[in-house]
């Protein structure tokens, strides 16, 4: 082996860009009322001490050392845990953040139904140390952590769930590699949502295991069908749904609902079809006691048999659907109405992979979510900030790793100056 020497000539490959004829991705998302309610206090002792109360009442402890390869280790192995493991495991290499406690005593949000329940957990860990400690993180900031926490696990999710972190706000998010983009979406009269536990089951690794076979460079015609899916028709469907949004047409909103669920099913379902046919879903869409009640439905977030959500005709059309879902089937209903938006919002093309989707908010102070007037005023302030703020965060990384190196250059000057004293010293 060679030392202090350099090659003559070696060779390099740099990719282009992932593959420019994928169209960006889009999606509507607001945060439901459903959530994560948890009592947070930093620690002396270098742990994260976790409990949860699930929504059917049970209680899971765990507590994790603050240490990087137990963390990692613990967010890779998947399960329960693993979430908020993969979060901690980011920030503490990022900031070397203390212990925590973090009590979530009150869980409203189904597990496992395609709410995001572990995004919400992820962001959770991420506000409870930002807060314990004054990282000082935006709320994009906390996304940002909360997505890399939960990529460390099985789970290879996407950034849209992570949106729960602007709670209740209805927002349009876009994707184009690792750019991400939020806006505010207008709302111009209230929608009255159902949402329905369907008391099957789903798996959603499975389902992005398979959806993402088709990217980025799609092979067989049901794969370029996918592509086409979320991708060409996924922005004309979710512009149109923009519009309408801000129009107030719930009607046809909840008719395009219907569609964009139609053109999941047909372009979607055939990559995973272990769970994407979806049999309970479609029963409920298509009961027909509930018709009279409701404009449209369709799956929420990746699909599969996990959660319904029914755009109805008004609040007493919502009771009436819940009363009939669950006295047929037995299913757990959760209305939802997304009120009228105070600013403008967004109200043209572009936005989500079916229509409005469904994703909880996480409460870390165990308080209520952004609510009421100048709630797109005060996302836009959000977001005007972040930028300054990312720049800020990498000069202060810069600085400090120009600051590592200067100490370790004076080390081995100090280093050197005692060897050569004690070889003076010895001659």
């Amino acid at each position: 082996m060679t030392v202090g020497t350099q090659p003559t000539e070696f060779e390099l490959f740099v990719p282009g860009r992932y593959n420019h004829a994928i169209v960006p991705g889009r999606t509507i998302v607001v945060g439901t009322e459903q959530g994560l309610y948890a009592r947070v206090a930093p620690l002396a002792e270098p742990v994260l001490r976790l409990r949860s109360t699930r929504d059917d009442g049970t209680t899971l402890e765990t507590e994790l050392p603050l240490e990087e390869a137990g963390l990692a280790k613990e967010a890779q192995r998947g399960g329960f845990w693993s979430y908020a493991a993969g979060t901690a495991y980011r920030l503490l290499v990022d900031f070397g953040v203390g212990g925590l406690r973090i009590d979530n005593y009150r869980t409203t949000l189904p597990l496992k139904k395609g709410l995001s329940s572990s995004a919400a957990l992820c962001v959770l860990v991420a506000r409870a140390f930002n807060r314990a400690y004054g990282l000082r993180l935006t709320t994009r900031g906390e996304m940002q952590y909360a997505y890399e926490g939960e990529r460390m696990t099985p789970s290879q999710c996407g950034k849209m769930d992570q949106a729960c972190a602007f709670g209740v706000t209805p927002v349009l998010m876009t994707y184009d590699g690792d750019v991400v983009g939020v806006e505010g979406a207008a709302v111009g009269a209230p929608l009255h949502y159902l949402l329905v536990d369907l008391r099957a089951s789903k798996d959603t690794v499975v389902i992005l295991e398979q959806l993402q076979v088709a990217f980025p460079h799609p092979a067989t015609d049901e794969q370029r069908g996918c592509v086409e899916l979320l991708g060409a028709i996924n922005a004309d469907i979710t512009g149109r749904a923009l519009q309408l949004m801000a129009a107030g047409d719930a009607a046809a909103l909840g008719a395009l609902m219907s569609e964009a669920q139609r053109a999941f099913t047909a372009r979607a379902a055939p990559l995973c079809p272990s769970q994407l046919t979806s049999p309970v879903l479609h029963r409920v869409l298509a009961h027909p006691p509930i018709q009279p009640h409701i404009y449209g439905g369709k799956g929420v977030g990746s699909q599969g048999d996990g959660t319904a959500q029914l755009l109805c005709k008004d609040a007493a059309a919502q009771a009436e659907v819940g009363r009939i879902l669950t006295e047929d089937f037995g299913m757990s209903c959760m209305p939802f109405t997304v009120p009228p938006t105070a600013g403008k919002g967004v109200a043209g093309p572009p936005a989500t992979s079916a229509s409005a989707a469904a994703a909880p908010q996480a409460h870390a102070n165990g308080g209520a979510g952004s609510s009421g007037t100048g709630l797109h005023g005060q996302l836009a302030e959000r977001m005007d900030a972040v930028n300054a703020k990312q720049k800020e965060l990498a000069v202060a990384r810069q600085r400090l790793a120009e600051v590592e190196v200067a100490i370790q250059e004076a080390a081995a000057g100090v280093r050197a100056a005692a060897a050569a004293a004690e070889v003076q010293a010895a001659s």
